[in-house]
């Protein structure tokens, strides 16, 4: 923590310029946990040795709301933590600056004003010069350290919580920082949960040395780093170690350290290399479609998008289709359509790609009204519990439903409980189909949900057949497989309507002579798929 004390040299870096503030928001309703008692005023100074604006004595954390132009908004956000050791935060070259450049690109900015040390005086850089290399600067600061990352995670939650408000897609929320800032950033890309995990983090000359890092998760966010190698901090060791911490754990990563700009180059235009950083950046975003509009066909307006959240707070993607000219003192049959894994994302689009037409065409809708329901599995899950080894084709592919159940699927088909008691759902009528991956869902959702569905329509899916009974007994089955499948291969299907039919349960299987893995389009062209379907009622 040496030096660390250090880092008020940030001071030096300030921003001349003052921000013109959108929308002011308080981060926490109420007292601000684990400083509840602070009682000092929040300052502002500009009358200090260097004539520029700091901010201090931050008690109530804020953030400031920039948002972009509808016609450019790209559906991104970035959290934006400025430096100043802890003590001060630079306001404007390490905050509402770079909030500005981001703006401009659609970008949705918040700069944070996160809990500081307290200051005494009203020269808080002639108190930290006086502190400067003392025990007490240490101990002044240390305790604040983990109140300030405590805001940057509030930060997160909140404007996920506030996404639609603000035209934000919730898996598009990033926070960047620097210095001091630099450490709640990064900090918070360890240790996160569903709603304060940052989808990417860019520290910025960062204080964060290896003692401070934990272990990588699994699904760690995207990296961006960058520093100067004459950082007057010697602070360039932290910002390598945490690149290739991510890099050994085979996460993505990106690393700027530039010849000359010094410690807290920020925003400021010193004609160095360091000044092309955030242009660097804006690149990277791009490279993560992050700069992009996601694509939206109008043809899907009328499925309405909306998310479930489990109790936990994992959060799952859905979109909906109603009747027309819904009418809820009516009961209609309601179908969930798992998709493929080509379809795995957060956009709450792409899982439509296929099939979701089907239901949209003025014949189906009006000779088979009902409610469809379109849950999105997150890139990197899987509907059901599968060990696939895709080195064979088709890949080997073994289930296991004695394991716990993947939380996708358990979060679909809770949906459709929650939908059958809040919508007009004829209980009698609920249906289930799915595709490839979906199609494995399909028989796993039977299983694991017992006299819920109706009818079941798995299309080139598979299932653990060691594991079906007695208990699915209730439902009908209509299966679907491609014999020349070089993907899912067909005997997963006909081994699973082998044991259907050996447990007499109702079975129409349908295999298709030469098709590919691409037999849902078969499936789909059946003239009976939707008729069959919605002819199954279920017998409590």
């Amino acid at each position: 923590m040496k030096k660390f004390s250090l880092l008020v040299i940030s001071a030096f870096f300030l921003s001349l310029l003052t921000p013109a503030q959108d929308k002011v928001i308080q981060l926490y309703d109420g007292p601000t946990p684990g400083s509840e008692t602070w009682n000092w005023n929040e300052g502002e100074n500009e009358n200090n040795m260097f004539k520029e604006k700091v901010v201090f004595n931050v008690t109530r954390p804020t953030l400031t709301a920039f948002l972009p132009d509808p016609a450019v908004a790209n559906g991104s956000a970035v959290i934006i933590c400025p430096g100043g050791a802890f003590h001060t935060l630079s306001i404007n070259n390490e905050g509402m600056d770079a909030a500005r450049w981001l703006v401009k690109k659609g970008v949705a900015c918040f700069v944070l004003k996160y809990r500081l040390a307290r200051t005494y005086t009203a020269d808080p850089l002639g108190e930290w010069f006086a502190k400067i290399g003392k025990k007490e600067f240490e101990e002044h600061t240390t305790p604040v350290i983990p109140l300030a990352i405590a805001d940057g995670k509030a930060a997160i939650a909140y404007v996920r919580k506030h996404a639609t408000e603000y035209g934000i897609l919730q898996n598009r929320i990033g926070i960047m920082g620097f210095s001091a800032g630099g450490t709640i950033a990064a900090a918070v890309a360890f240790n996160y949960s569903n709603e304060n995990k940052p989808n990417f983090v860019a520290p910025v000359y960062t204080y964060f040395p290896p003692e401070m890092q934990g272990n990588v998760a699994n699904d760690a966010p995207p990296l961006f780093i960058a520093a100067a190698s004459d950082d007057q901090l010697g602070l360039v060791p932290h910002s390598v170690s945490l690149y290739n911490k991510w890099i050994a754990s085979k996460k993505m990563a990106e690393l700027h350290l530039y010849a000359k700009g010094g410690h807290g180059f920020g925003m400021k235009k010193q004609n160095l290399p360091s000044d092309k950083w955030i242009e660097s950046f804006g690149e990277w975003m791009s490279l993560q479609g992050l700069m992009k509009k996601p694509v939206s066909d109008p043809a899907y307006a009328p499925y309405q998008k909306k998310e479930f959240a489990l109790p936990e707070g994992k959060i799952l993607p859905y979109r909906i289709l109603y009747p027309e000219n819904y009418d809820k003192n009516k009961k209609y049959p309601l179908v969930l359509f798992l998709h493929g894994a080509g379809e795995r994302g957060n956009d709450n689009e792409k899982q439509l790609t296929h099939g979701a037409k089907l239901f949209l065409k003025d014949e189906n809708r009006k000779n088979f009204p009902a409610i469809i329901v379109f849950p999105q599995c997150p890139e990197g899950s899987f509907w059901a519990v599968t060990k696939i080894d895709r080195n064979q084709q088709p890949f080997k592919i073994d289930f296991d439903y004695s394991a716990d159940a993947n939380w996708p699927l358990t979060a679909a088909n809770e949906l459709v409980k929650k939908l059958s008691d809040e919508e007009a759902v004829d209980r009698s009528k609920v249906y289930i189909t799915g595709l490839s991956m979906g199609g494995m869902g399909t028989f796993e959702s039977v299983y694991r949900y017992p006299a819920l569905y109706a009818a079941a329509l798995p299309i080139c899916g598979g299932g653990h057949v060691k594991s079906y009974d007695k208990r699915i007994i209730k439902t009908a089955f209509w299966v679907f497989h491609g014999d020349a499948d070089a993907v899912v291969n067909v005997d997963l299907s006909r081994q699973m309507a082998g044991k259907l039919k050996s447990l007499k349960a109702k079975l129409r299987y349908s295999e298709y002579p030469g098709v590919n893995h691409n037999s849902w389009d078969n499936a789909f062209a059946e003239k009976e798929y939707l008729s069959w379907m919605f002819s199954h009622k279920l017998k409590k």
